[in-house]
């Protein structure tokens, strides 16, 4: 590993991120993946067309950010499974899963006055290489290399995306005709699920964050004890339905973004590692960044190695944060390879450097807490 620039701004920068926070003496890795289960760009056929709409595709991650295909999973699973800590247990992901999507037609029929949604599973099945998804996720829960833990039942803030399909907005309108929920823009209003424009909408993200834990726990057969909201963005007069719904520990990053007013005003919250609140909420910070689509020119192996450097040197955990996208083949299979190519390499150095690391999910860290 070339001991580059990058490498040490890296390791400053980790310094500050893990300087406040609960210690460890165990060398712990999770990998906190996002985005599971949900809609976003539904075929290679609709970035054609996106383009010809100047939906500017080809300037975000989202071009490539698909549902994975039952390949997508397979080949990551397998590499996962191929790269075992002292104990014998494999690279694990924790996958922040989203529990349903919209359902195109029910909306369309009520002329976008009303939003209606379909659990992931069903999604699978109208996608052309998925319908064996759902089977291969509970695959990977049983090898222990796949565990799903909450996200949102929808990572989509819906009244925002009505409002616009109501309204008639092109861009979103031909979207939609595509099932996707992809609007061009360069922000994310429709991504975050439990932002708001008024406080009243936060009743609303507590019968999702309900909804949502129902469908997770019936579709697995086990609860999740976490929870990462879409963009970092939630009110924490939604805490104590977590709680209520058996949601232990929160992950994020180290600021949460609390709404505050119309989109894009918030206040900014500090979490450090094992950070636990009045309702007994225990709070994981991500310490780490392995996006290689962000920029696939860069050394993300150096940078994460760097971060890693960091953790273990003040004593916590490497909580590697990462997203479904760079693992997808599906609309563009070099996009896969190279994030599956990259992910290899992390795993051989760590190990190489740190053998007596231990891989858990960020569900197993409670244990580490309490």
């Amino acid at each position: 590993m070339a001991l580059n620039t990058t490498y040490w701004k890296a390791l400053a920068g980790g310094v500050l991120t893990n300087l406040k926070g609960r210690r460890t003496k165990e060398r712990l890795v999770i990998f906190e993946s996002d985005d599971w289960g949900a809609i976003r760009t539904p075929s290679a056929e609709y970035v054609d067309r996106a383009r010809e709409q100047g939906l500017e595709v080809d300037k975000s991650r989202f071009r490539v950010d698909a549902l994975a295909s039952e390949s997508d999973l397979q080949r990551l699973f397998d590499l996962l499974a191929s790269h075992r800590d002292q104990d014998g247990n494999p690279a694990r992901f924790t996958a922040n899963s989203i529990m349903a999507n919209p359902s195109f037609d029910q909306i369309a029929e009520s002329n976008f006055q009303e939003y209606f949604y379909e659990p992931f599973y069903l999604t699978f099945e109208r996608y052309p290489e998925h319908q064996n998804n759902l089977q291969l996720w509970k695959e990977g829960i049983a090898a222990g290399v796949f565990q799903p833990q909450f996200h949102g039942r929808e990572h989509l803030n819906y009244k925002r995306w009505l409002h616009d399909l109501r309204a008639g907005n092109p861009k979103v309108r031909f979207s939609f005709n595509w099932q996707s929920t992809y609007s061009g823009r360069a922000d994310y209003s429709y991504m975050g699920a439990f932002d708001w424009d008024d406080p009243t909408e936060v009743e609303n993200h507590k019968v999702a964050v309900r909804e949502g834990l129902a469908i997770f726990a019936e579709t697995f057969q086990f609860s999740s004890s976490s929870f990462i909201a879409p963009c970092y963005t939630w009110d924490q007069r939604l805490n104590p339905t977590l709680v209520e719904s058996g949601i232990n520990l929160i992950q994020g990053m180290p600021v949460q973004l609390q709404p505050v007013g119309a989109h894009g005003t918030y206040d900014k919250i500090s979490h450090s590692y094992g950070e636990q609140d009045r309702l007994g909420l225990h709070y994981n910070v991500r310490n780490c960044v392995f996006e290689p689509v962000a920029a696939p020119n860069q050394d993300w192996v150096d940078k994460v190695m760097a971060r890693m450097q960091a953790a273990f040197l003040l004593g916590k955990p490497a909580v590697i944060s990462t997203h479904r996208v760079n693992f997808i083949g599906f609309i563009e299979a070099k996009n896969r390879d190279r994030g599956l190519r990259d992910l290899d390499r992390l795993l051989q150095s760590m190990l190489r450097k740190w053998p007596d690391i231990r891989f858990i999910s960020t569900d197993q860290l409670i244990n580490h807490l309490t």
